[in-house]
């Protein structure tokens, strides 16, 4: 890897960072903090119809170090290419939640996104993805609408083809109340850095920390995460 890479990817992570600083510019002093594991598996496939795909997600969360299971979210989604670097995209997500000494209870997404991957700097390769959320949970009657922002960077290690670096932020920012208690305004963000493994043209891994903070009622959180991604396209 040469300098001039290292100061660019430098640059990016900095810049991821100062996005998190500045998110949690309004963090109170009072955080619990916990070590959690995520599970992410992605498969993505062609349809019939010209540029028309499918995708299907799967997130298993464990949290207390790993000890108990936390959450499980299932995403089906279509999207269509608009161009090479451009598609937008429509899916509907099953969030099973089990909160600590708490009954487990599900929530419905119904979203909406704009994904645009871009190369605006030589070797590093960027993802923008903006999606709309409308919330449902089965034991309250209104909607929550939320926007997530994503911005990714990948770089190549230079020491092995198929190894990249990778930095990704997200924000989320809730646009209204609701009577389970959501709050309009910054919800949480999400700041991740590792490493990505290309084991061929279909099949590729993330792993790496991702921290996630969480902006609370009375305790905000702090998530120390150790999270895995692998996709498959067919």
């Amino acid at each position: 890897m040469t300098g001039n890479m290292v100061i660019r990817f430098l640059r990016v992570a900095y810049a991821c960072v100062f996005m998190t600083l500045l998110a949690m510019s309004g963090l109170r002093a009072e955080t619990e903090e916990d070590g959690r594991l995520w599970a992410s598996i992605y498969l993505q496939g062609k349809l019939p119809i010209d540029q028309l795909y499918w995708s299907m997600d799967t997130h298993p969360r464990w949290r207390e170090e790993g000890r108990q299971f936390d959450q499980l979210i299932l995403r089906p989604a279509l999207f269509y290419r608009l161009d090479a670097a451009r598609s937008v995209w429509l899916g509907f997500d099953t969030v099973f939640n089990h909160p600590q000494g708490q009954p487990m209870f599900r929530e419905q997404r119904l979203w909406q996104q704009f994904q645009w991957q871009f190369a605006p700097v030589a070797d590093i390769s960027f993802t923008s993805r903006t999606r709309l959320e409308q919330r449902k949970r089965e034991d309250a009657a209104e909607i929550g609408h939320r926007l997530r922002q994503m911005v990714r960077a990948s770089l190549p290690s230079g020491w092995q083809p198929k190894l990249a670096w990778v930095v990704f932020d997200e924000v989320f920012i809730q646009l209204n109340d609701t009577d389970w208690g959501a709050r309009s305004g910054l919800d949480q963000n999400r700041f991740f850095l590792g490493i990505n493994w290309q084991f061929d043209a279909q099949t590729n891994m993330d792993i790496g920390y991702l921290n996630q903070w969480v902006n609370q009622r009375n305790t905000d959180r702090e998530n120390h995460v150790l999270m895995t991604t692998v996709r498959f396209n067919f």
